[in-house]
Parts: C-alpha cells; sequence; structure tokens
C-alpha cells in the first residue's frame, strides 16, 4: 500500500467533518508519490457527503497510489446536498481540480459521480471537456442543450430497475449520438440501492482500468 501524506497548502477546503454540526468539507489524500498520477474526483449523491463518497472508491484508489479528491456540494453557495438540484456553475468544481493539480502532479483526471452527483454530471456533460475520463454511477440525466463537444469517454454502471432509468438512458443516448466512447454497463434488475452495492472492489477496478485504457 502506498503511504499517503497531507497536503498542508490545501487544508483550507480540503478537511473533511463534521465536528460542532458544522457542514461536511471536501476530502482529498495524495499518495507519496515521485511520478504524476491519476486523481479521482467524486461527487456525492442526495443527502450524503464527500466522506461517504470518498470511502466507495478510497480503497481501489489507494491500492493503485492515485490521488483521491471527494467534492462537497458547495454550502456557501447555496448547496444543501443535492448537486443536480443545485444545478450551479461546473466551473466550481473545474477550480477544485485546478487547486490540487496545481501543487499535486497529476497526469489524469477521472470524473466520478454517484447518484444525484451524476445526473448533475449529465446535466452539465459539455463542461467536462478538460477531464480524462467520466464514471455515472446510479444517476444521469442529459443536458438541456444536445450540442456535441468532443470530450472523454464515459462508464455507466446503472440499474434498470431505478424508478429513473429512462433519463440515464437519455445522457447514454447523448454521448453516442455524439460520438463519445461509451461503456454501458446496466445491471439487470436492480434498483438503486443494487446500484450502490454493484460497486464492490473488483468492479470499481475494473471501472478503472477501463477509463485509463481509453
Amino acid at each position: 500500500m502506498v503511504p499517503r501524506v497531507a497536503v498542508v497548502i490545501l487544508v483550507a477546503w480540503a478537511l473533511a467533518g463534521t465536528a460542532h454540526g458544522a457542514p461536511a468539507r471536501d476530502v482529498i489524500e495524495l499518495p507519496a508519490a515521485t511520478e504524476p498520477v491519476p486523481l479521482v474526483v467524486i461527487l456525492h449523491g442526495d443527502r450524503e457527503h464527500a466522506p461517504a463518497a470518498a470511502a466507495r472508491w478510497r480503497a481501489v484508489v489507494n491500492k493503485r497510489g492515485w490521488a483521491l479528491l471527494a467534492l462537497e456540494c458547495p454550502h456557501e453557495l447555496g448547496c444543501k446536498d443535492s448537486w443536480w438540484q443545485w444545478d450551479g456553475d461546473p466551473g466550481w468544481v473545474l477550480d477544485r481540480i485546478t487547486k490540487v493539480k496545481a501543487e499535486f502532479a497529476i497526469s489524469k483526471v477521472i470524473l466520478v459521480g454517484w447518484s444525484g452527483g451524476a445526473s448533475y454530471l449529465g446535466s452539465r456533460a459539455q463542461a467536462w471537456t478538460g477531464v480524462d475520463a467520466i464514471v455515472i454511477h446510479g444517476g444521469g440525466m442529459a443536458p438541456s442543450s444536445r450540442d456535441c463537444v468532443e470530450g472523454p469517454p464515459v462508464y455507466f454502471l446503472v440499474g434498470d430497475k431505478n424508478p429513473l432509468h429512462k433519463l440515464a438512458i437519455s445522457l447514454h443516448d447523448y454521448f453516442t449520438g455524439c460520438k463519445r466512447e461509451v461503456m454501458w454497463d446496466v445491471i439487470k434488475g436492480a434498483d438503486h440501492e443494487r446500484e450502490a452495492s454493484a460497486l464492490t472492489a473488483k468492479k470499481a477496478g475494473a471501472i478503472l482500468d477501463w477509463v485509463v485504457a481509453h
């Protein structure tokens, strides 16, 4: 296992915790690496926070010696606990990524969303041209504009019994219509709860292997 170190310069916005009723903050974990590594950036689902989102991916990211950044939907900009309902400027997300890249050597950026976080990524699909891959897990929502832009490959991990599965399909159709490379990984008979449990360590590893390869 690669040892992990704290990055003091980012501590003002990157510390996790809810002590004394304070809102959760971003979670950042960086390896003690001498070469550039991929950065996995995670957006949490509705009614949860960045630490829970980080926990889903921590083991597989840590095993690879990669960097992890789980973002808390910004309370200071009016977000409560739902990325898709906030629907704010994606520049806020990109700015957080830029801060990490300015202080740590990053080779690739993989943007991951779970549930409402995934729907936010989809609804702002044209904004993510500067990242290297997108992972849509248990969510998805097509952008209001169908204008195509060049962008990264997209991996979907979704269940066909999610009541909002049709929204994931619409996002899939948007990406394929724009000639993006897409992996459509559908869990047969899976509702939202089973979509969550489908992200085993083995599956998370396979997803990261796919996005790096593409």
